[in-house]
Formats: C-alpha cells, sequence, structure tokens
C-alpha cells in the first residue's frame, strides 16, 4: 500500500510538472508554431470579426509549390468530400465519418462564399455546431472557416513558392473555462490542425506519404496491444463481460464511420484503460493521467502520431511476448 502511495504522489508530481511545462513553454510554442515574429501579430484578413481577442494562435509553413496548386486542395475539403487531410482515424472515434483523399476531384473544386463545409456526419447544416461556412476573402488565396477557424491565407513567394497562414481567434472567456480550454482542446486542434497544413503541403508538393509496410507495421503493433489488453480483462475471474464495451465501440465506429482503421484505435485503447483498471484497481486512473503525458507528447510533436503509437506498440508487444515466452520455458 505504501509504495502504491509512493508511485501515487510521484505521478501527481509529475503531472505538476508537466502542466507548469506545458502552459509555460510548450503552449505557447505551438500557439505560433513556424510563424515569424511579425507573422504572430500582423492583421490578417478576417481578424476584425472577432475584434477583441481573448485567444490568437497563428501557424505557418511555407509550401514548394504556388497558391494555385494549394488552393484546389483546401477547395474540396469537407465530409462527403475530401476529409481534411488530418488523423482521420482520431476524427472518426467521434463517429465523423471523415475520409481524406489524396486526389483532387473535379466535381469539389467549385466553391463560393457560404458554402458550408460539414465536420460530422450527422444533423443538419449549421456552422458552428457541424461544420463550417467557407467564406471565400479573396478568390484562390483568402478563405474563412467561420465562425472560429480562419482565416487561411496564401501569399505567394518567389521561387513558385506559397506562405499558408492560419489563425484562430477566440472571443476572452472566464479563468477556469479558459484553463480548461488550454489545457485540452489546444494541444488537440494543434494536432490536427498541422497535420492538416503538413498534408496538404505534401500534396501540393506531388510527394509521396509514409511507406505501406510502415503503416502495416503501426497497425500491428494497435492489434497486437488490443489483443493482449482484451487477454487481461479475460483472464480475470470476474467482470469479463467488460470485454464488450471496447467491441461495442469499435463495431459503432466500423458500422457508422465506416473506418476500419479508427476501429482498431477505439478497440486497443478503450481495452487498454479496462485492463489498466482491472490490473491496478483504483490506482488505476494514476497510470492514465501518466499516460496522458505521453500521449500530449507524441500528438504534439510526432511527425505522424498513428505510425508513432503503432511502432512503439509493436515493440513494447514483442518484448512482453518474449519475456512471457522465456519465462514458460523457464518454469517447463
Amino acid at each position: 500500500m505504501k509504495k502504491n502511495r509512493a508511485l501515487g504522489v510521484i505521478i501527481l508530481a509529475a503531472l505538476v510538472v508537466w502542466l507548469v511545462l506545458y502552459l509555460a513553454s510548450i503552449r505557447p510554442a505551438f500557439l505560433r508554431w513556424g510563424a515569424t515574429d511579425e507573422e504572430a501579430v500582423r492583421v490578417l484578413p478576417g481578424d476584425e470579426r472577432i475584434p477583441i481577442s481573448g485567444y490568437q494562435c497563428t501557424r505557418a509553413l511555407t509550401v514548394d509549390a504556388p497558391p494555385e496548386k494549394v488552393w484546389p486542395w483546401f477547395a474540396q475539403i469537407g465530409v462527403g468530400r475530401a476529409g481534411f487531410y488530418s488523423y482521420s482515424w482520431l476524427e472518426n472515434l467521434m463517429l465523423a465519418s471523415i475520409h481524406n483523399t489524396d486526389r483532387l476531384v473535379p466535381e469539389w473544386q467549385r466553391r463560393i462564399s457560404g458554402d458550408f463545409v460539414r465536420s460530422f456526419q450527422f444533423g443538419t447544416d449549421k456552422p458552428g455546431v457541424n461544420g463550417w461556412s467557407f467564406d471565400i476573402l479573396e478568390a484562390g488565396r483568402v478563405f474563412y472557416l467561420s465562425p472560429g477557424w480562419g482565416p487561411f491565407v496564401l501569399e505567394p513567394r518567389r521561387d513558385s513558392q506559397t506562405r499558408l497562414l492560419v489563425r484562430s481567434r477566440g472571443n476572452p472567456a472566464q479563468p477556469v473555462f479558459k484553463t480548461l480550454m488550454a489545457i485540452f482542446f489546444d494541444p488537440i486542434h494543434f494536432t490536427m490542425e498541422k497535420r492538416m497544413i503538413v498534408e496538404v503541403k505534401r500534396l501540393a508538393e506531388g510527394r509521396p506519404g509514409a511507406p505501406g509496410w510502415l503503416a502495416a507495421a503501426a497497425t500491428a503493433g494497435f492489434a497486437l496491444v488490443g489483443l493482449i489488453a482484451a487477454g487481461v480483462i479475460i483472464m480475470k475471474k470476474r467482470k469479463k463481460l467488460r470485454i464488450l464495451i471496447p467491441i461495442i465501440y469499435a463495431l459503432l465506429v466500423i458500422f457508422l464511420a465506416e473506418d476500419p482503421t479508427a476501429a482498431l484505435v477505439a478497440f486497443t485503447a478503450l481495452s487498454i484503460i479496462i485492463a489498466v483498471f482491472r490490473a491496478f484497481g483504483r490506482w488505476g486512473w494514476v497510470l492514465i493521467a501518466a499516460s496522458w503525458i505521453y500521449v500530449d507528447l507524441v500528438l504534439i510533436y510526432a511527425k505522424d502520431a498513428y505510425i508513432f503509437f503503432g511502432i512503439v506498440f509493436l515493440a513494447a508487444s514483442c518484448v512482453l511476448l518474449s519475456i512471457l515466452a522465456f519465462h514458460k520455458k523457464k518454469m517447463a
């Protein structure tokens, strides 16, 4: 019991240190990821829509392609169209039914101001609830996703390059709500937006994505860890039926979002959480809280979070299975 309490105190202390480091250094850095000092404070088209801002982030990168090769990729975003070029396996955990494409589709290219960009498959079109209004401020150069996510600015540069800037602004909020948004919403928003603009850069430049074998290895890692976690749940004498929770969740993702990868992630993640509580009892929440640091770091810094998580899972599974095989052989 004393060891468990000591472990809990250590992990809680680590969480406090992490929060301080995150709020003091990591968050300020990703709020202006890629942007110069001048770009971070410069007035961009559409800023007047939220003139008194309690929150602002500006992200930027340089695309080795002219704006006319970048704009078409943004023109076709949305559910039922090209997706958002981000982590659909995360988006579809919420049954959004987002499916990214790596090609330009002619019938998706026509955009007019006021077009609805759907972010979720259910419900009637309502900006701010299940999508945004695609407002063109300058054709081929600037559009605004309203409310709250925009503008997207494509500035032509020499050598046929484009400087892409994305800004989000929010109204002033109460301190408690502002802190909760900073801790939980901001890293998610950064993760998804960074992935989006990095993928648009890759597609506009005509570069290939991650090798298929690497994605396959990552998928194998998720599958192995999911099965191991499921085994921990089933091996317990009581409450074996809890394994139905990740199974049902995965089936919902399969049938409603039509995304096998997201279903695998759903099954694995929920199985791990249940297995941790089955193995460590009430101290499981401490380990889950500690894993939050790791998950945040991967999502914020990894080039491809799915591949990173999957390869780590694959390595950990191989090590664990090797240890179990050695132990079984030794006991024989």
